[in-house]
């Protein structure tokens, strides 16, 4: 009997030569932000707010949102062809579990792979699977914004909360997705 072994991370792990970052932009200004969310609780108030705040203080060009059809699945495929043909820089995460943060992480790395500078927002409770994941595609290093308390990491917030906490993430997005 044959026993077939699937590798759930589909990515470069055989090499000791972790994955290169995309090319950073020098700024924000004039690009295209993708938001790729997951739809937990409240988190895509959060994101629409972080697009509003980097489009006003960074002169974004435009935003392209897609949210998923579930937190621990990839984008569908239209989705992200559409995602990955308008996005020039892009910001993924907001878990509340494992395989929901998890899956955005790879969501970033995928972005990364594509070409797309990409940032994920990490509650820090996820911190820890998030970070196996990155290793497990050939980058534990890669750069992530980490949330703390007192945000939930269920995205079950207000909407002043999500707005307090897309303006207090913006700066930490804005050096991870840019040169500057």
């Amino acid at each position: 009997m044959a026993l077939t072994v699937l590798d759930p991370t589909n990515g470069p792990i055989d090499s000791q030569e972790p994955f290169a970052l995309a090319d950073r932009p020098p700024t924000l200004a004039g690009q295209t932000l993708g938001v790729l969310a997951n739809g937990l609780g409240d988190s895509e108030i959060m994101f629409d707010a972080l697009a509003a705040a980097l489009a006003e203080s960074d002169g974004l060009a435009a935003t392209v949102k897609v949210v998923k059809s579930s937190v621990a699945v990839p984008a569908e495929p239209a989705d992200w062809e559409r995602f990955t043909a308008e996005a020039t820089v892009a910001v993924t995460g907001m878990g509340g579990c494992g395989s929901c943060s998890t899956r955005s992480m790879r969501d970033a790395v995928d972005l990364e792979m594509a070409g797309i500078p990409a940032v994920c927002i990490v509650h820090t409770a996820l911190v820890p699977a998030v970070r196996a994941m990155a290793a497990l595609m050939g980058r534990p290093d890669y750069p992530i914004v980490v949330v703390d308390y007192p945000h939930n990491p269920t995205a079950v917030w207000t909407k002043e909360e999500a707005v307090a906490l897309a303006t207090e993430i913006a700066p930490a997005v804005r050096a991870r997705l840019s040169a500057s």
